[in-house]
């Protein structure tokens, strides 16, 4: 949400600094909290002023989105329907579905993989420089 929202800035800090962050790295999260969407009991009084999918603008940063085809939390469709609405509003979004893979999937396994993905993420935006230097063999030492 911090990606998307309009308000809710305390009106105490700098507002000369952005709390919008310049880039979202997403795993499987929260982007639907209309009726039906996920969570919407707890933010039931307030979900149009903060479900992401419902506040894309403009200015909604770049946003890698990250999820197993079989997350019972996040419906592909919602996903793509997130991503539909980022390039509508001239915004980039890719999308990485893994086959067969549940929430939170990328904790036990693929992980490396989705590291791979964020990392070439970030260079295409201008935050990492290089090809990917994690190599896998070495990775499984230390997770």
């Amino acid at each position: 949400a911090t990606g998307t929202i309009k308000d809710f800035e305390n009106p105490k800090e700098d507002m000369s600094i952005s709390s919008r962050p310049n880039a979202l790295v997403l795993f499987n999260p929260g982007i639907d909290n209309s009726p039906g969407g996920y969570g919407h009991t707890l933010v039931k009084d307030y979900w149009q002023d903060i479900s992401p999918l419902h506040n894309i603008d403009g200015r909604t940063p770049p946003t890698l989105l990250i999820l197993g085809s079989d997350d019972k939390y996040l419906p592909g469709e919602t996903a793509q329907k997130f991503k539909d609405r980022m390039a509508q509003a001239g915004n980039r979004c890719d999308l990485h579905v893994y086959k067969d893979e549940g929430h939170g999937f990328f904790n036990k396994s693929k992980y490396f993989e989705t590291l791979v993905t964020v990392d070439k993420f970030l260079t295409s935006i201008g935050y990492l420089e290089g090809e990917p230097t994690l190599q896998k063999d070495k990775f499984q030492r230390f997770r």
